[in-house]
């Protein structure tokens, strides 16, 4: 009899070799996370002025900061501390490569600072011009699964590989 965790789907985001080797990681606690950062993206573009500039903000600064000390990510931890041992999420394990979502995430935290700061200074087209694309972005991801620096760098090795054979 199969257990749940190997009744999960598996989500590739790096090649096969790289997936199959990859520890089981929690998704649920990520959905919620870009749900969450989605959900404060469009509230900040919505809103704009100040009070926009800092709803950007705070989900910038979660994106940046969590990505290197996981006790910032408030979000995965509301999922981890509370809403899972409670039953009202279940945790759903699947094995994938997050490193390039790691970067995804440096990127994207990068760019709701720069949307900050282009509502702060009243640059609201600006913000439009980065906040639609990475909100696309982080929509694409939360709900299919597609993450777009990882096809971006799939697409690299692989032209690497047919123009050099490595």
């Amino acid at each position: 009899m199969r257990t749940a965790v190997y009744d999960a789907p598996i989500v590739y985001t790096a090649a096969p070799e790289v997936a199959e080797a990859a520890p089981a990681r929690d998704v649920t606690a990520r959905k919620v996370h870009q749900t969450a950062i989605l959900l404060l993206t469009v509230g900040a573009l919505a809103r704009g002025g100040a009070g926009g500039a800092l709803l950007s903000a705070l989900a910038g600064a979660v994106m940046l900061v969590g990505r290197f000390w996981w006790p910032a990510d408030v979000f995965r931890q509301f999922v981890w501390k509370v809403a899972e041992p409670r039953g009202w999420l279940t945790a759903r394990p699947v094995a994938e490569d997050i490193e390039t979502r790691r970067v995804a995430r440096v990127l994207g935290g990068a760019g709701l600072l720069g949307i900050a700061a282009a509502l702060a200074t009243g640059r609201r087209p600006a913000a439009l011009g980065l906040g639609l694309p990475l909100g696309g972005m982080i929509l694409a991801d939360a709900v299919a699964n597609v993450c777009a620096l990882c096809l971006v760098r799939y697409q690299a090795r692989l032209w690497r590989y047919r123009i050099l054979g490595t």
